[in-house]
């Protein structure tokens, strides 16, 4: 899909950003290194991750212009290519029914109305991802379900959601490889936590030797094409149940810890 990059696109995603719960919805997600020849090219910025697991609304932060209808982005890790999207136009504000999911990303995850620290649904929607070859061959397709949560008293820039995405267990376990060493477990389901600091920086900036240390631990995401430095902390927790991988992605709430993290992870593992 084709992507618009606007001239200032800080203030784009800053505004994105803002009216995140009434303008996008897009995957949890988060993660790489984006293809900066192709960005620049359209003069837009470029994420630099080093992990596509890392999904999440990061991706905004990281450089990625939101419009009107559809929230896309390009993006490469370990040598795979990357083509993620959300539209408008499939965004369901009302709770849907465990048909209406399934009709809509092909199968059946679990999922919750409300969490029992005050975040409830806000809206629904499908998350559609194409894997590709450097020469843009598609090689495989995937969906995942997105679900939008909001608190009373949310502040504008504040954001959180659920991802829900059928893979292969052994798929997961490679993705979750680094996250081991903060794990918890719930009733036979083990939960991985994740922090991660944002930076927000303009072209050409050169990152320093800690910063790339970071990068290489998972603990930094690095988004090119500001106009001047900004910074932000997201929290994660993922875990696999029944054929699904899932993941809670919180941006800017700093009120809630890393215990409310697994809660409500454990929350929907009890649906």
């Amino acid at each position: 899909m084709r992507r618009k990059f606007n001239e200032d696109i800080d203030r784009k995603i800053t505004e994105c950003l803002n009216n995140k719960a009434e303008e996008i919805s897009t995957p949890e997600n988060m993660f790489f290194k984006i293809r900066g020849e192709i960005l620049k090219e359209k003069k837009g910025g470029f994420l630099d991750m080093k992990f596509r697991f890392l999904k999440g609304k990061t991706i905004i932060v990281a450089g990625l212009l939101c419009i009107a209808t559809t929230v896309s982005c390009v993006a490469a890790t370990n040598g795979r290519h990357w083509i993620s999207s959300t539209s408008r136009a499939t965004e369901i504000k009302n709770f849907p029914t465990e048909d209406k999911v399934k009709d809509t990303v092909g199968f059946s995850p679990k999922y919750v109305d409300s969490f029992e620290n005050g975040f409830k649904f806000e809206s629904f929607n499908v998350c559609n991802e194409a894997e590709t070859d450097d020469n843009g061959n598609e090689v495989r397709k995937l969906k995942s379900a997105e679900f939008d949560y909001k608190k009373a008293g949310a502040q504008k820039g504040q954001s959180l959601s659920m991802n829900a995405q059928a893979i292969d267990e052994k798929e997961f376990d490679q993705n979750i490889e680094m996250f081991k060493d903060n794990m918890t477990e719930y009733k036979g389901v083990k939960i991985y936590y994740h922090s991660m600091h944002n930076k927000f920086v303009p072209e050409g900036y050169v990152k320093a030797e800690e910063e790339i240390k970071l990068m290489e631990e998972g603990k930094l995401n690095i988004g090119y094409g500001s106009d001047e430095i900004r910074e932000s902390d997201s929290q994660s927790v993922y875990w696999y149940q029944n054929g699904i991988q899932y993941s809670i992605f919180n941006m800017e709430y700093n009120d809630v810890d890393k215990d409310q993290m697994i809660k409500m992870a454990q929350n929907v593992i009890d649906k």
